[in-house]
């Protein structure tokens, strides 16, 4: 029972090692590719490492591969390292501050 538990433990680090996820009262924090995602707090499917981040919920859809921005199937730009988007504001993206919306728009 005691290696069993000991396997188990070994194999949650190393699944998510390399996941960074914070979560505070404006939201949770997703970490990939030297971006972050500040999230709302609500039911997601998230997957993040040096990859980047692929964020889905019922009503919001984000990625990025460090590189560009796409929300719900529009590109919205693109991102360089450290680059901070919040997406806590429903209907709202910004970057580094700045409110963006879909490119050519």
């Amino acid at each position: 029972m005691r290696r069993y538990f000991l396997a188990i433990t070994v194999l949650l680090s190393l699944a998510l090692h390399g996941c960074n996820v914070t979560v505070s009262a404006g939201g949770q924090r997703f970490e990939g590719a030297g971006v972050i995602f500040v999230m709302p707090l609500q039911t997601s499917d998230v997957s993040n490492g040096t990859f980047g981040i692929d964020y889905k919920s019922t009503n919001l859809n984000a990625s990025t591969d460090g590189r560009s921005l796409l929300v719900n199937g529009k590109a919205y730009g693109a991102l360089k390292s450290g680059d901070v988007v919040d997406f806590t504001q429903a209907g709202s993206v910004k970057v580094n501050g700045v409110p963006r919306g879909p490119a050519g728009t």
